[in-house]
């Protein structure tokens, strides 16, 4: 059993007062001394050698290659002006043995991938040596001339009282073996670092860095075609339930559940049944999340509110028992849940928490959606408006809907609205039906349970509308027309998140970017309840 405490929980999901249990602690990550190296000279050699440094290296090399292989790794992120110890497992990455005879790492600094390959050579026996620096990012916000970031040996220095790693003088080969198909590097006391050409260091960087090829397999049900869907509902935090539907096979003693993570949504994981109860053991390899290149896995897990410490507390547990109806198939009464996270080693920040679950069997009654209720409506002025609006889960014959089949429009007057990507950043393509719960990562686009919010950004209209409508086949079934001029107000007291009030974006050197328009960039979100998120985005 493992536990880990969260100061900032309250980020990431709202405050829940579960029942508690005994764990141990687990490690996360250590605020450090380190400071990043941004005043200090590059040595003569290194110079030198970014002269001479090939181009980045941004397409797959020819040769054999060994696809999403498992990673982890030990070092440091950077984070609003402060250097962290931290540990990322479950990293997917790509490896070449080139048809040229060099060796290709993908992203080779495990805490930030930049799409880009550095090239290796053959060494005495089985060791790879990376001549370094190598070009791996370059960042470019449109407002600043483009910084070329590179992969580079470092090593540690007290430099003018400050704690920091800068450029290794004496050598800049960092060797690897591949070995038994496994990466792994071979100087735990040298770092892998993230380096501007000036030297300069960002924070980033692997000590420990390992790779081999993924030895977890999801447990599927052998015949997929027997599900039967039930709605899998759950508590993500004290204040909300979430509920979606799931695909159940039963076979045997054995029950298999998938769409338990949305970032994995066709993973199963799998109990047994016995003595009237359904157990889930261990953590499950549910698979690979491409948006994030990261391998899932579920846990059996309790999350509470330590109200003595004020903090949320994410435990670890060796299993969680449900009750099972042998006639109609449910599952109930779960005290504890489950947690969805990156690697099995530790507990990440992106988990997804789901406490005192419930697998009920759908009664498949297909029917148009109850109408929308508008909350508020905030015209667009100086500052960007918003509507938030109410939608029930249940259609109007009070039947549970399937919610990848529900979509929502909105209406400017009574012109129904397409949003696109220059305007709202978060989006990939135009939209104009929107997914019930989709959110984006710019924030325009917020789902709360059956609470939505769109910002919005036009002006010069009256009153903004909400239909709903929910695809069945190649029919659409739509509820009537939710209207609001402004007049009224006030969010209901069961919406748990706030609204966003500040966001700023920092680049990988650690400055505030006003409005990054190319590259990756931390993003940190303040909303109005005093919480505070921070997320990756790509700025395309």
């Amino acid at each position: 059993m493992k536990k880990i405490t969260l100061i900032i929980a309250a980020t990431f999901v709202s405050a829940a007062s579960f029942a508690q249990t005994q764990a141990k602690p687990l490690p996360w990550q250590k605020e450090t001394k380190l400071k990043a190296a941004t005043a200090v000279q590059a040595p003569a050699t290194y110079k030198k050698a970014i002269k001479k440094a090939d181009a980045m290296i941004t397409e797959q090399p020819d040769g054999q290659l060994y696809k999403n292989m498992y990673g982890y790794a030990k070092g440091f992120i950077s984070q609003w002006g402060m250097i962290y110890e931290d540990v990322k497992d479950g990293v997917a990455r790509d490896f070449v043995v080139g048809s040229d005879g060099a060796y290709y790492m993908k992203s080779p600094i495990s805490f930030q991938p930049t799409e880009s390959w550095i090239k290796g050579e053959k060494g005495v026996g089985d060791t790879i040596v990376f001549k370094l620096p190598q070009q791996i990012y370059t960042l470019d916000d449109g407002y600043n001339p483009p910084v070329k970031y590179y992969a580079s040996r470092m090593k540690y220095k007290l430099v003018n009282g400050e704690n920091q790693y800068v450029i290794d003088e004496s050598s800049q080969d960092m060797k690897f073996v591949w070995r038994n198909d496994s990466l792994i590097k071979t100087n735990d006391e040298v770092l892998l670092g993230m380096t501007s050409e000036n030297g300069s260091w960002n924070g980033l960087g692997d000590l420990i860095s390992a790779t081999t090829i993924n030895p977890f397999v999801n447990d599927a049900p052998k015949d997929p075609t027997k599900a039967v869907k039930y709605i899998f509902t759950f508590h993500p935090s004290e204040r909300t339930t979430t509920q979606r539907i799931s695909q159940v096979v039963i076979d045997g003693d054995d029950f298999y559940a998938n769409n338990i993570d949305s970032k994995v949504p066709e993973a199963w994981i799998h109990g047994k049944i016995s003595g009237g109860k359904v157990t889930f053991k261990g953590y499950q390899y549910l698979g690979l999340d491409e948006g994030a290149s990261q391998f899932r896995f579920n846990f059996p897990a309790n999350v509470f509110y330590n109200e003595e410490e004020y903090t949320t507390e994410y435990r670890t547990l060796d299993e969680v028992s449900f009750d099972y109806d042998e006639t109609t198939k449910n599952l109930t009464n779960c005290t504890y849940g489950f947690m969805s996270n990156y690697g099995y080693r530790q507990i990440a920040l992106e988990m997804q928490v789901m406490m005192q679950p419930t697998f009920e069997v759908w009664n498949g009654v297909v029917a148009k959606p109850q109408n929308p209720k508008v909350i508020q409506f905030q015209a667009a002025t100086e500052s960007p408006g918003w509507v938030i609006f109410e939608l029930p889960r249940d259609n109007s014959e009070n039947s549970f809907m399937d919610q990848a089949n529900v979509y929502f429009n909105v209406y400017f007057d009574d012109e129904l609205v397409t949003f696109y990507p220059d305007q709202y950043t978060g989006l990939e393509a135009e939209m104009t039906d929107v997914p019930i719960d989709f959110s984006d990562s710019r924030y325009d686009f917020q789902s709360f349970g059956s609470q939505h919010r769109v910002v919005i950004y036009d002006s010069g209209f009256s009153r903004a509308g909400i239909q709903a409508f929910y695809q069945d086949g190649d029919n659409r079934l739509y509820s009537d027309t939710a209207w609001s001029d402004g007049s009224v107000t006030g969010i209901n007291d069961n919406v748990s998140d706030a609204a966003v009030k500040a966001t700023t974006f920092v680049d990988l050197s650690g400055r505030t970017v006003s409005t990054p328009k190319s590259g990756l960039f931390i993003k940190r979100t303040v909303m109005s309840d005093g919480t505070v998120k921070t997320n990756k985005v790509i700025v395309k």
